[in-house]
């Protein structure tokens, strides 16, 4: 039976969440989507050489007396230019000098216009130009070989402690950091290789479909020190609680900053240089910010929308495989006087069932214990003494129930790990999905994260690839099947593109991740003022019968809002197509490139991306859908919602950890110069 619905590039005003909208009727024959090729393997093979050559010129300048303390400075003006530029796919190394250009997004400081803490400006010892002395991270110890990138003291330990947030306003960026801190494996491969002793640090980021192999040395930017002189010059950048003897959370700062910095020239320094570290600060999205330091597919959901029981279960059996951050519920808390502590990351740990009764384990980044009082009236006394559950309270870790949980947190963010392997911690459930090997007979280059063989050139139309398999830092397979599609041209209402994955019937159960994603604006900002993503809805369909039949019942669909990333997440029980539709609000909304990327958890999957050049139509199927949701992303209560048809917005001011400034009653100013005026009259 045909429904009276299409769906497509909707009209002005008819997209929305649940409904399907009319496609337009021009056609398009070129819209450029092509495969992008991945460079992983390249970006790894890159790194491990360039260490060498940064090691061999350290200690060739210090025999020739120009380098006495033999530590690499990533600046040709110190160091010579080794010329090594990289490929075609893998950038090369990008000079990024202990310099305030390389901080403020405008090139130098404009205190009119800046938006920066007065303790987040560079002003330790600044010269005649007013430029400030940045310091190497190794000279705030005692000792310089006191430092290491990581603590190598506990090798088996399941935590790497506390992430202090530094002057910049990017508690978003600490809040990831801090989540990823819990487990060690995921954090030691934000590295590729590095060299301590010479301060030569290769990160690893993955930005915009591709992975990006980043240089560093230790030279950070420092603040001045406190008014009454209790604290000294202390580095801008965030800190591991061990520092300055553990430096792991500061370099990737850093490394932050300097993938965000505008660059005149890709391997010289110019006057067009404008800095990232700037750029880092203003607040931001967390779901971006884990995406960026694991490759994975990130998005948000609110506990509102889902029941106690389903929450604990979705957290139990991801565990393994996701990262989960909590935003508390300040009113509930508020209202009910449970004293969480809102201004530091909260973040999931673990979940468990211990006596019949489902318990999760939270860390709160705060120094001391947070609990709200929850654990003690609500946790049995031996799940807090268990073996198999060594993390302690005096470090940060804390139970709680599920129904508390549920009650005293609001937005939970997810972080998909398709990208990183087996990193679960000890005391975790067994995997839900096996890592499995390649099927017999599959190019091993093309399975182990090689360039590959197989590379589509751009289409037009439509661009389409066999997924690539990869293996993790660690060695160890990543069970999913990876595809990366990118549009380099401007893609709007009237070019919307659709996404079209065919799973067979012998490849089911298969669980395919996406994500629709924009240039990130940190990327182009050389302003204070940053622009805003467009928001972008992503709709799943599945194909019923004929060439262009679809259910009117959704699959799924992602959130939608003004956020970078639109993800979603479904398992398809049964072999079949289905189509992956982006929408935008209205027909002024555009965006500057784009990127599409997919994972499937069973190899034979076929993927494309085109552009949508005409109507779909939904039908009521008499079947039972071929797939189902597989995420709390995009499953928002339609009730408390004010228009379905238009995106939801966020608080910008208030999307973000709590802050001081937050406590401090805003008519206060306002009432005491009524009181100075009041007086002047009298």
């Amino acid at each position: 039976v045909l429904s009276d619905e299409l769906f497509g590039a909707p009209p002005v005003g008819a997209a929305g969440p649940d409904a399907g909208g009319i496609q337009h009727g021009v056609e398009i024959s070129d819209q450029g989507w092509f495969h992008a090729e991945s460079n992983r393997r390249e970006q790894e093979q890159l790194a491990s050489i360039h260490l060498q050559h940064l090691c061999k010129a350290v200690d060739e300048q210090q025999m020739a007396g120009f380098c006495p303390d033999a530590r690499w400075t990533n600046d040709p003006a110190v160091f010579p230019d080794l010329e090594l530029r990289g490929t075609v796919t893998s950038n090369g190394i990008t000079p990024f000098p202990p310099h305030d250009q390389q901080f403020f997004v405008r090139g130098i400081y404009d205190p009119n216009k800046s938006k920066l803490r007065e303790i987040a400006i560079p002003s330790h010892c600044p010269d005649d130009k007013g430029n400030s002395t940045w310091v190497r991270l190794h000279d705030f110890a005692q000792h310089a070989d006191a430092c290491h990138l990581f603590d190598e003291t506990s090798p088996h330990k399941t935590h790497l402690g506390r992430i202090r947030q530094g002057a910049l306003d990017n508690g978003y960026f600490v809040e990831a950091l801090q989540v990823i801190s819990l487990r060690p494996k995921l954090a030691r491969q934000l590295f590729h290789c590095w060299n301590s002793r010479r301060s030569i640090y290769v990160a690893r980021l993955f930005k915009h479909g591709t992975w990006m192999r980043v240089e560093l040395d230790d030279f950070v930017p420092v603040g001045a020190p406190s008014r009454d002189g209790s604290d000294g010059n202390a580095p801008i950048c965030c800190r591991s609680e061990f520092f300055p003897y553990v430096l792991w959370p500061s370099l990737i700062e850093k490394a932050y900053a300097k993938i965000h910095t505008l660059r005149g020239h890709h391997s010289e320094i110019t006057k067009e240089d404008r800095g990232g570290w700037e750029a880092l600060s203003g607040g931001g999205r967390v779901e971006e910010a884990l995406a960026d330091l694991t490759g994975g597919v990130a998005g948000r959901f609110s506990t509102s929308d889902v029941t106690a029981d389903r929450l604990f279960l979705y957290i139990y059996e991801l565990q393994r495989e996701a990262l989960f951050v909590g935003r508390v519920h300040q009113s509930k808390c508020e209202a009910n006087r449970v004293r969480l502590n809102p201004y530091y990351p909260n973040v999931v740990n673990r979940a468990a069932v211990y006596e019949g009764r489902p318990f999760i384990q939270l860390f709160c980044g705060g120094i001391g214990v947070y609990d709200g009082g929850l654990q003690d009236i609500g946790v049995p006394y031996g799940l807090l003494h268990c073996k198999d559950y060594p993390e302690t309270a005096a470090e940060g870790f804390f139970w709680v129930s599920a129904m508390d949980f549920h009650a005293y947190f609001d937005t939970i963010f997810e972080c998909r790990l398709v990208n990183s392997g087996d990193v679960s911690i000890s005391g975790m459930p067994p995997p839900r999905m096996p890592f499995q090997m390649p099927p017999v007979g599959e190019d091993s280059e093309m399975s182990f994260g090689g360039p590959g063989t197989k590379v589509a050139t751009p289409t037009g139309a439509f661009a389409q690839l066999e997924g690539e398999r990869h293996v993790d830092g660690l060695g160890g397979h990543v069970p999913f099947y990876e595809w990366v599609f990118a549009n380099p041209g401007e893609v709007g209402a009237s070019n919307e593109p659709e996404f079209t994955v065919r799973v067979p019937d012998h490849a089911t159960p298969c669980e395919i991740v996406a994500s629709v994603e924009q240039v990130d604006p940190r990327m182009l900002q050389k302003t204070s003022q940053r622009r805003s993503p467009a928001a972008i809805l992503v709709k799943v369909y599945e194909l019923v019968e004929g060439q262009n039949l679809f259910s009117n019942e959704l699959i799924c669909k992602s959130n939608w809002l003004p956020i970078r990333d639109s993800m979603v997440v479904f398992n398809v029980v049964q072999g079949g197509e289905f189509k992956l539709v982006v929408e935008f609000p209205d027909l002024a909304s555009k965006v500057n490139r784009m990127i599409f990327r997919c994972y499937a958890s069973k190899p034979n999957v076929h993927v494309t991306a085109a552009a949508a050049t005409f109507r779909h139509s939904l039908v009521i199927s008499p079947e039972p859908p071929k797939a189902q949701k597989m995420s709390f992303v995009g499953c928002t209560n339609l009730e408390r919602l004010e228009n379905t048809w238009t995106p939801e917005s966020l608080d910008e001011d208030h999307d973000c950890l709590r802050k001081p400034e937050f406590d401090i009653d805003t008519g206060w100013k306002e009432l005491k110069e009524e009181f100075q005026r009041d007086c002047v009259l009298m």
